[in-house]
């Protein structure tokens, strides 16, 4: 049986209170979308998510170079963690 992959896509929307959360599953792959409000929501959402098997996380450009290498940071080694930039 093959393994389930479970990525996650982490969209910063700066906005007091703004959080909300999908996730789908189909073809092997789990599928989490979550907006959030600030860095310490994603440090929260980061640690959740490892916890539940998270393989990769892809955060929105908003998170900037320094919300990357935070992120990095709380998801550990074994966990891909990228930012999406706009040129």
């Amino acid at each position: 049986m093959a393994s389930t992959q479970h990525i996650a896509f982490l969209i910063m929307v700066p906005s007091s209170g703004n959080a909300s959360s999908s996730s789908q599953s189909s073809g092997g792959y789990n599928l989490s979308l979550v907006t959030l409000s600030d860095i310490e929501a994603a440090k929260r959402l980061t640690r959740e998510l490892v916890s539940q098997g998270v393989d990769r996380i892809e955060l929105s450009s908003s998170f900037g170079e320094q919300g990357l290498e935070t992120v990095r940071k709380v998801a550990g080694e074994d966990v891909e963690v990228g930012l999406v930039r706009f040129d």
